[in-house]
């Protein structure tokens, strides 16, 4: 049985999946299966794989019949085929570097949490895939350690492509919930915040690749799955502090409208401020 299970979700992935396998074939520790699911790609993302798995057989391929439109189905269906004591998930246009699970493993067991994440750095990309701008994931998403669960509520601070957590947590709360498209990561990290501490490791382990600008039709629909999730936990917080991240959430969807250009300016101010430093 490998100690790590390293789920990650495919689709379309071809220009980029070489890297992010290479990326945890080269770890400095070795004792993990990589259990990849392709969602029904349509390009060349299995020739991109197929020597991969060929010759290595911690490397786990399976290919879904139909596409399910949001990488949670992939991700739920890889955690059943995994064998390890903690899962961590990669997307396909992610990368890890070379010491990601050797550090990280070894933070698990200093602390003796069930979950943990770190830093990351990010790539934002043009229409030609060239990087325009990098940013510490921190300095736009402020992290926070220990009992997390009422600032998480406010904003998911916590990168998938950075998460190590105890498998046996993942069946105590059923996984991620498929109905939600967008958020689905975040709505288990909360379940999981609501009774144990989440510990944050301050270092820099892996790179996330970024479009610039977003699809505004996506950004809503994440903002409507952030509602529908903030109004279950209701009953588990402050009426004030609810009514606080239920104004930030109409706000940001305003903010979301906005010229990029005015965006830019706005992060800008906002990432000056003390705090941030």
């Amino acid at each position: 049985m490998p100690t790590i299970s390293i789920i990650m979700p495919v689709y379309n992935a071809e220009h980029t999946i070489v890297k992010a396998i290479q990326s945890v074939q080269g770890q400095t520790y070795q004792d993990w299966e990589l259990v990849i699911v392709d969602d029904y790609s349509m390009d060349n993302t299995l020739h991109k794989v197929i020597d991969f798995v060929g010759y290595d057989k911690r490397i786990k391929w399976h290919s879904r019949l139909a596409n399910s439109g949001s990488p949670v189905v992939p991700r739920n269906q890889g955690v059943k085929y995994a064998r390890g004591k903690y899962l961590c998930f990669l997307d396909a246009d992610d990368y890890w570097f070379k010491d990601k699970l050797e550090v990280q493993l070894g933070f698990m067991q200093y602390t003796g949490g069930v979950m943990s994440f770190h830093d990351l750095k990010v790539y934002f990309l043009d229409e030609q895939q060239q990087p325009v701008r990098e940013e510490r994931w921190s300095k736009t998403a402020a992290p926070y350690d220990g009992y997390v669960f009422e600032v998480l509520l406010r904003k998911n601070f916590i990168p998938t492509s950075s998460v190590m957590v105890d498998r046996r947590q993942w069946f105590i709360y059923g996984g991620m919930d498929a109905k939600y498209q967008v958020s689905h990561d975040w709505d288990l990290w909360l379940k999981i915040a609501m009774n144990q501490n989440i510990y944050y490791l301050n270092e820099v382990l892996g790179v996330l690749l970024r479009q610039e600008g977003t699809i505004i039709g996506d950004v809503h629909k994440r903002r409507r799955e952030c509602r529908q999730i903030i109004y279950k936990y209701l009953d588990y917080v402050d009426g004030m502090w609810y009514r606080k991240i239920t104004i930030y959430y109409y706000l940001m969807e305003i903010f979301d409208v906005l010229p990029l250009s005015w965006q830019q300016w706005i992060r800008s101010k906002w990432y000056e401020q003390e705090r941030f430093k």
